[in-house]
This record gives C-alpha cells, sequence and structure tokens, in this order.
C-alpha cells in the first residue's frame, strides 16, 4: 500500500471518534491550552483525555509543549495538519485565523 495511503487512513481512523474531533475543535478555538482546563472544556476524566491525545499526537494532529513557570504544565495545539484537517471535514471555517506558534 501506498505510504501516503496508509498515512491518510491512520488519520481517518483517528479522528473516528466524538471525544476526538470534540478535542481538536477546543485546540483550534484555544491553542496552548493545559491538560486539565482541556480535561475540563472536553467533559471528560484525564485519564480517557490522555488516551485520546496520545491517538491524535501519534498520527501527528496534535503537538505538546511542556512549560515551566510557576507552575509546570503541558500546553496542547493543533499541528498544521490538524487544522488541514479540520477544514476538510468543514468542522471550522476556512477563514479561521491560523493559530500562531510561540
Amino acid at each position: 500500500m501506498d505510504v501516503r495511503v496508509s498515512g491518510r487512513l491512520k488519520v481517518y481512523r483517528a479522528i473516528d471518534s466524538d471525544h476526538r474531533l470534540n478535542i481538536l475543535t477546543i485546540l483550534h478555538d484555544e491553542p496552548d491550552i493545559a491538560f486539565n482546563n482541556l480535561a475540563k472544556k472536553a467533559g471528560i476524566e484525564r485519564g480517557l483525555l490522555a488516551y485520546h491525545v496520545g491517538v491524535l499526537k501519534d498520527v501527528g494532529l496534535i503537538e505538546s509543549k511542556y512549560e515551566r513557570r510557576s507552575k509546570e504544565s503541558t500546553k496542547y495545539r493543533l499541528t498544521d495538519e490538524g487544522i488541514k484537517i479540520l477544514k476538510e471535514f468543514r468542522l471550522v471555517k476556512s477563514s479561521a485565523k491560523k493559530t500562531e506558534k510561540k
């Protein structure tokens, strides 16, 4: 099987979940959100969120950044591929402002 086709199928399998689609749309609207805040917004327990975040990271739709300031936290955001997928499935408007990388 073509590598591109195989990779695309993995992405489609990854987004075949209401929880993961919800996570992607939250990250689109609130880039660099902390894990615990993402869990609250998504309305799921942290253990389940960790699983879904892992699936999305494995296929390259989201990325994380560890920050250490007054307290330690991991922030999550969409990758360019994640934004592209949301637009492809019309889950966000194509004219939506692209998230900025810091």
